[in-house]
């Protein structure tokens, strides 16, 4: 089993280092949109795996130095 970080830590993140972004439940996941991207594969349950987090970071591109200082990539 890979190591969880819980969403609210996740969504502290985001409003840190990807202002503006948005969020919102879809049917199984959660969809994440940040500067014109649009993020669909972010599990909706309250914890997710850090792979699912880095590929979101990659893909969005925020910021990894920021994000580090919150999540533990």
């Amino acid at each position: 089993m890979s190591a969880s970080i819980a969403f609210s830590e996740i969504e502290t993140m985001l409003k840190r280092c990807a202002p503006g972004a948005t969020w919102r439940m879809a049917t199984h996941s959660r969809v994440v949109i940040f500067d014109g991207k649009t993020y669909r594969s972010l599990p909706k349950y309250d914890l997710v795996e850090l792979g699912h987090v880095r590929k979101m970071i990659r893909y969005l591109n925020i910021n990894r130095e920021c994000a580090g200082e919150f999540l533990p990539l």
